[in-house]
């Protein structure tokens, strides 16, 4: 019974798990395994809290980037080609769909760290700014502070692009 619950949340919070953590790491390897290790604890704690498990399950995986980024000093945040797969069933739309997803993700890539989190968990993963708080250590008003930033620091970049 357990473990059909936990193919259920699996299946269904997998995605946000994986997209955050490769928006940190943008190696596709990388965050597999972080995701995979993310449910590997969850299902080890087999005690979810009361409150949002996305949001749960995303602080997990946020303990565990911060603890690899400290074991791996060195880390090497190139591309290696590999984006989130998504379904789509026309090979045009899916064109522009990977398209699109690349270059979010390339001007995303650009932001400081902590921007690219608090964008990555409130703008990509659609966390609350309390939610994305509570999973960086932050207060609410510096995740809105950094969000204005980001954002403002994408609108820039975008602008350079098209010129």
């Amino acid at each position: 019974m357990e473990s059909d619950i936990f193919i259920k949340i699996y299946e269904e919070f997998y995605p946000y798990v994986y997209r955050y953590l490769y928006g940190l790491t943008y190696n596709h390897q990388t965050a597999e395994d972080l995701a995979q290790e993310s449910f590997v604890k969850a299902l080890s704690i087999l005690q979810f809290p009361n409150h949002s498990i996305k949001s749960w399950l995303l602080t997990v995986a946020h303990n565990l980037y911060v603890d690899y980024v400290r074991k791996n000093s060195r880390l090497n945040f190139g591309e290696d080609g590999l984006l989130i797969q998504i379904g789509v069933q026309d090979f045009t739309n899916e064109l522009i769909v990977k398209e699109t997803t690349r270059s979010a993700f390339e001007l995303i890539r650009k932001l400081p760290e902590n921007q690219r989190q608090t964008v990555l968990l409130c703008l990509i993963n659609e966390l609350s700014y309390q939610q994305a708080a509570e999973i960086l250590g932050i207060s609410v008003s510096a995740v809105t502070n950094l969000i204005y930033r980001a954002r403002k620091k994408l609108n820039a970049l975008r602008r350079d692009i098209n010129e």
